[in-house]
């Protein structure tokens, strides 16, 4: 039996069901005192997702992504449960980055510990939950004080997508694909703006930023066009398809070791890359702590160097010796269809006077088969064999 002490509190005896899966309700819930299970039914067996105490909301997925009751909640011992209407909950977020963060991290945890118990997961509820955190992920933002905003790298382009990749990813089992997935449609939709700032002079890598202009109208016209699409039979989880380095190499006319070597030099976008989640924690169950915190190019001998990225691979006594008979302009060359090691590498044996030159005025970037390229480095790698008496 359910027990009215207030206008705003509910009382609920231990093993009453608060609400049931698949409810519709405009409220949520803060526990005042007791606890709560949340909990789904899931192939004919009840399974708890999590157990809530004293200051936890729930049910907050009926107010901020105006759905259904994605689970079950039932007094786990007698409790008092304060109401919260929407417009409380709107109050609350307008008047308290806190509880913005709150809200966030609550519905984090619940998608985290929903994907992990349940035996499949409801492609609609993922891309909702998605949406919810990115609503309140860019509230967050929005409601960072002036003073702090400084602090943060290119603030003003907007929430960035690894800020927000990162929240979601720490908090729940999403991995970046579907993340991805879901920021392709919501921009594809015209719900967000995205920009970009690419990393460095070669890196195909880019920081990308999200920007939403009414964000207190981005979730009502998101479950808006969602439903629209859903009713019209659309498909808005982008399917994708992968292929293998090797697959990638024959239909570029490329090797698998050249496209290994693009991804280490950050020549290839960050999200063409992913890992099978299973096999890759699998694998790396078995790996020393340090192997994933040290990187070691493999060697090469000395009579296998034969391109400008082979040049790291010679020690910097011999490099500045074989150097010496160079100009400032056949320098350049070298320097121009360099990564960042080996410019790095470059610079040091050159001089100041010349290093300097080269920060202040770069030459225009190079490809390493440029045929200038390709006669500036013969020359230096035959004085390096020739200082080493390799023939």
């Amino acid at each position: 039996m359910i027990v009215r002490t207030a206008p705003s509190i509910r009382t609920y005896h231990k093993g009453k069901v608060i609400f049931n899966e698949g409810q519709e309700s405009k409220i949520a819930y803060m526990i005042k005192s007791g606890t709560v299970d949340i909990f789904r039914i899931i192939d004919k067996k009840k399974t708890v997702m999590g157990t809530l105490r004293r200051g936890d909301i729930f049910g907050e997925m009926s107010l901020l992504a105006n759905q259904k009751r994605t689970a079950s909640a039932e007094a786990a011992s007698f409790c008092e449960l304060v109401v919260l209407t929407e417009e409380m909950m709107n109050k609350l977020l307008r008047a308290s980055p806190e509880t913005v963060r709150k809200m966030l991290e609550l519905l984090a945890k619940r998608v985290a510990a929903t994907d992990m118990k349940a035996s499949s997961s409801d492609q609609n509820d993922s891309f909702i939950a998605l949406a919810t955190i990115l609503d309140l992920a860019y509230r967050e933002f929005a409601y960072i004080p002036r003073n702090k905003q400084r602090e943060i790298e290119n603030y003003q382009m907007g929430l960035s997508v690894k800020s927000y990749t990162d929240t979601v990813k720490s908090l729940a089992a999403f991995s970046n694909l579907e993340i991805e997935s879901f920021l392709e449609t919501v921009f594809k939709l015209r719900l967000i703006d995205m920009k970009s700032v690419k990393k460095g002079d070669k890196s195909a890598f880019v920081e990308r930023y999200i920007n939403i202009k009414n964000f207190e109208q981005f979730m009502p016209s998101l479950r808006n066009l969602y439903k629209q699409m859903r009713e019209l039979g659309a498909n808005v989880d982008q399917r994708m398809t992968f292929m293998s380095f090797t697959d990638l190499a024959q239909r570029t006319g490329s090797t698998p070791e050249l496209i290994y070597k693009k991804v280490i030099k950050e020549e290839m976008p960050e999200n063409l890359l992913f890992f099978n989640r299973e096999k890759a924690i699998e694998w790396g169950k078995g790996k020393d702590p340090n192997f994933f915190k040290k990187f070691r190019r493999p060697r090469k001998a000395l009579e296998d160097l034969e391109s400008v990225e082979d040049i790291i691979f010679i020690d910097n006594p011999t490099l500045k010796k074989a150097l010496e008979g160079f100009n400032f302009y056949n320098i350049s060359v070298l320097y121009s269809a360099m990564d960042q090691q080996g410019r790095d590498k470059l610079k040091r044996n050159v001089g100041k006077k010349v290093s300097q030159i080269l920060l202040r005025e770069p030459p225009t970037d190079r490809d390493p088969s440029d045929p200038e390229v390709l006669e500036c480095c013969d020359e230096l790698l035959d004085n390096v064999r020739k200082l080493k008496g390799v023939k």
